[in-house]
């Protein structure tokens, strides 16, 4: 049995937040000025986004190979028929040219499919960055307004 986590898998990160519960990080912990409620309240934010990341990545990368099995079983069937009607074939100028144009057009379907799953891969990564991307401009805000209140409760406190 292994132990290695595996970090596609959103329940890993789920796992991870009950192993490491951030609510109580801050429970009994008092610091002036500072709302530990607002502070842990984004942190829990910070773990979804994580989790949702994975979560649409690990989606993207199934979907993307699956199509790659798909590909191969596909391959593995239409080499197996050229392999047969290249044999039928005789070796003439007509023949010839026939292979010719069906590694062509073999070729140029290959190049198709790899462009298309190059592009899922790209696709998979940049939802999951979008999300992570969304919530850091999101968690920037919310410390601009965290340190905001506390410098405010702070400067109070000292007058």
């Amino acid at each position: 049995m292994t132990t290695e986590k595996n970090w596609f898998d959103p329940a890993t990160y789920m796992d991870l937040m009950k192993e490491n519960d951030v609510t109580k990080m801050f429970d009994g912990m008092s610091i002036p000025g500072v709302d530990t409620g607002a502070f842990t309240e984004a942190q829990k934010k910070n773990m979804q986004a994580i989790v949702d990341a994975n979560r649409v990545a690990s989606e993207g990368y199934q979907a993307l190979f699956k199509k790659q099995v798909e590909i191969i079983q596909n391959g593995v069937t239409e080499m197996s028929d050229a392999m047969k009607e290249a044999t039928t074939q005789p070796m003439t100028t007509e023949g010839y040219e026939k292979r010719m144009e069906m590694a062509k057009a073999h070729f140029e379907k290959s190049v198709g499919i790899f462009t298309e799953l190059s592009d899922s891969a790209r696709k998979a990564n940049e939802d999951a960055m979008a999300i992570i991307q969304a919530r850091f401009s999101e968690g920037v805000e919310e410390m601009k307004t965290l340190a905001s209140t506390s410098m405010e409760s702070m400067q109070k406190a000292a007058a």
